[in-house]
């Protein structure tokens, strides 16, 4: 993948890739931290942790992703890091609990993100009863919220 430079960034419009997918090496990042959020804003202003200011205007519903580039300046890319939130760790240890679990949260439109061994969701008193009368094991932990997520969520209605 070729990444253009970009010295002087007035709007961001497009994603330059991601930093697991780039052969290039850079020199350094400069990281834009944002909550799960803030990562499904197509549009905003923000603040680097070296001081850059970032606008964005990226496409309707582009979800920014931990290790998207926006922008590199010389030997720099500015990319997006997920920020730490306060989540369970769901560690369903059978097929069934997956599947009760995906069923309850996605019934109660909770957020969740997907991994090989857990899943996510923002940590809430509602939920962990939930999966305690359910009898899962989960763990409350300050992590990024990130993983799969369903790809199916759009405007539904009851």
């Amino acid at each position: 993948m070729l990444l253009v430079e970009l010295v002087t960034v007035d709007v961001i419009a497009n994603i330059l890739g991601n930093l697991a997918d780039v052969q290039t090496q850079f020199k350094s990042t400069d990281s834009l931290v944002l909550t799960s959020q803030e990562r499904l804003s197509p549009h905003m202003l923000g603040h680097t942790t070296e001081g850059r200011t970032i606008r964005l205007s990226l496409p309707r519903s582009t979800e920014l992703v931990d290790g998207d580039i926006l922008a590199v300046d010389g030997d720099v890319a500015v990319v997006v890091v997920a920020a730490p939130e306060d989540l369970f760790v769901i560690t369903p240890t059978n097929n069934l609990a997956w599947g009760m679990v995906g069923f309850a949260l996605g019934n109660l439109h909770r957020p969740v993100r997907f991994n090989n061994v857990s899943i996510l969701t923002p940590a809430d008193d509602i939920v962990a009863d939930l999966l305690r009368r359910l009898e899962v094991p989960f763990a409350r932990r300050t992590t990024p919220f990130v993983g799969v997520r369903s790809h199916f969520v759009s405007g539904h209605t009851h």
